[in-house]
């Protein structure tokens, strides 16, 4: 669907898929949108039962990845990929006819209605390549991690650095209904990738703090990527609240530039974006 800024919808697309996938994220580029439909697909049986997330594992259904073209009336084109489940993408960008999708992703079966899986976490590189009907994938980072984040404004376009939440056991006690991640999913750590030079930095903020998603602000409007700040709500266990915690990017394990003690406790699966004031 496309739809301008003053609200009306010029176009719209439909795109028929087997079983009912649940489609919890998506990535742009400049040519397209990249769609996943994976094995993870509405249940009967699930719903039957009064599961409050009805969508379980169905090994039947073919893992694939979608591509859309933007602006244009052709259709979706597929290409199947492992079997798989993931929540949320990083970024994925065009790159001399192929397509590069970074996210995070649950190997092997992952049952939804359970928050149940077999497999290991990681983040994970797809470079989908029209002209050879293939993906090809690659492991950026075997650490069980979520929320993987980007300076928002290389978003679409190659970036070199990302930024995530580490987390633990994922199941029932940690993932609510909705899809969101509670305080006990989460571990005492961010980290910072630079996928250029295939490293990884982690800050630790104690052995009983948990750190949510982190969200980059430039310094400037002009600034370079990396070159600014990571936010995160991070839970205080001597308070029994939420600080905000800000980082100096191009210095990440350093002790924090600022810690704001909010009053409450703010739930750490919780999605924010940096917006500055006009």
């Amino acid at each position: 669907m496309i739809i301008g800024a003053g609200g009306t919808v010029s176009r719209k697309t439909d795109i028929l898929v087997a079983d009912g996938p649940m489609m919890h994220d998506f990535a742009l580029t400049p040519r397209y949108v990249v769609l996943l439909d994976l094995p993870v697909t509405s249940s009967l049986d699930a719903a039957s039962a009064g599961v409050k997330l009805p969508y379980a594992w169905n090994p039947a259904h073919q893992a694939r990845v979608g591509l859309l073209p933007r602006g244009a009336t052709a259709g979706v084109r597929w290409f199947e990929v492992d079997p798989c489940w993931v929540f949320h993408t990083l970024n994925a960008y065009d790159d001399d006819g192929r397509v590069v999708v970074d996210l995070v992703r649950y190997e092997g079966v992952y049952d939804v209605s359970k928050l149940a899986g077999h497999g290991p976490l990681s983040l994970d590189r797809w470079i989908i390549d029209p002209a050879a009907g293939k993906v090809s994938q690659q492991r950026l980072d075997d650490r069980p991690q979520e929320f993987p984040r980007t300076d928002e404004r290389v978003t679409g376009r190659p970036h070199r650095y990302g930024y995530s939440a580490v987390i633990g056991a994922v199941g029932h006690a940690t993932v609510s209904p909705g899809g969101d991640f509670a305080g006990g999913a989460f571990s005492n750590a961010l980290l910072k990738h630079d996928l250029t030079a295939g490293t990884v930095q982690a800050h630790e903020f104690g052995q009983d703090a948990t750190a949510g998603e982190a969200v980059f602000v430039p310094a400037a409007p002009g600034a370079a990527e990396d070159d600014g700040y990571v936010m995160a709500y991070v839970h205080n266990p001597d308070r029994g609240a939420a600080d905000l915690v800000i980082l100096a990017a191009q210095d990440f394990t350093a002790e924090p530039v600022a810690r704001v003690h909010l009053p409450a406790r703010i739930p750490l699966g919780f999605h924010g974006s940096w917006i500055a004031d006009p």
